[in-house]
């Protein structure tokens, strides 16, 4: 089960074992429900198989060979058995890299991804790019000292990678280019607007805010970590990303409105 192909990826492979169809494949944790005495119900997002929903039966029991591996947001090579509702996990093991920090910040910042992807990606339809997508996000969060700088980069790349990409240089509402000043934003015209296309009273996104969005446009990663974000503007940044991408989701995310709800009960800065 352990081998990889000559390209050093993990490659699927089905078999049959009498009339049950197995196979393997890398698979990433998007949710978990605990089931009965001692199963665990899982959503899986694959990368040959899409999203597969399956049972790891007995994986709370202790010692269970199963429930190390099988926790949320983990990385795993796993091999399933073919079901009529669940597939069922047959083996499964935790895959080299970064553990998620025991902390609600991080928590809920993985949660973001697993969400999107869960959202996005329909049962047993292979989006490789958004697993990869999943994959490295989830690593960048676990990875960060600051996991808000992670979450803005992965909602800017999953709005790339879905062609809904926010409009930085041209007003989305006349095609003139945009000042280097504070602008407004709408996600309904898809970006930013000019003075004149912008209607009264909508609130102004900083110059700063709209230039680290371009930056994380031109996917200059190295560019990005250097640069010394306030909570200010990573909220500034936030915001029209989170607005961005429900708007084109058509819903909200649970895990962006906790998110929000957070930021909400975090105290101001003192500026005396």
């Amino acid at each position: 089960m352990h081998q990889r192909g000559s390209s050093g990826r993990f490659e699927p492979r089905w078999c049959t074992i009498g009339r049950i169809s197995t196979y393997r494949d890398e698979a990433i944790v998007l949710r978990t429900l605990d089931y009965g005495e001692a199963d665990r119900i899982l959503t899986l997002l694959t990368r040959e198989h899409g999203k597969v929903g399956a049972i790891a039966k007995g994986a709370r029991r202790q010692p269970s060979r199963l429930g190390p591996a099988l926790q949320l947001f983990h990385h795993l090579d796993a091999q399933l058995a073919t079901g009529h509702n669940l597939d069922v996990v047959t083996q499964a093991v935790a895959l080299p890299g970064p553990r998620m920090p025991a902390d609600i910040e991080w928590t809920a910042r993985a949660a973001v991804v697993c969400e999107f992807a869960d959202t996005f990606s329909e049962d047993r339809h292979p989006e490789p790019d958004v697993f990869e997508l999943t994959r490295d996000s989830l690593r960048e969060v676990a990875e960060e000292t600051e996991p808000r700088r992670a979450t803005a980069r992965f909602l800017m790349d999953a709005l790339l990678r879905l062609g809904y990409g926010p409009r930085l240089r041209e007003c989305a509402g006349c095609d003139s280019p945009l000042p280097e000043r504070a602008a407004a934003f709408s996600p309904e015209a898809g970006g930013f607007l000019c003075a004149e296309c912008a209607r009264p009273g909508m609130p102004l996104v900083p110059v700063q805010a709209i230039k680290v969005l371009r930056v994380l446009e031109a996917g200059d990663i190295d560019l990005y970590r250097r640069l010394k974000l306030s909570d200010e503007l990573l909220s500034s940044l936030e915001d029209v990303l989170e607005a961005q991408l429900e708007f084109h989701l058509d819903r909200q995310l649970r895990s962006l409105r906790f998110l929000r709800q957070m930021r909400r009960a975090q105290p101001a800065p003192d500026r005396t």
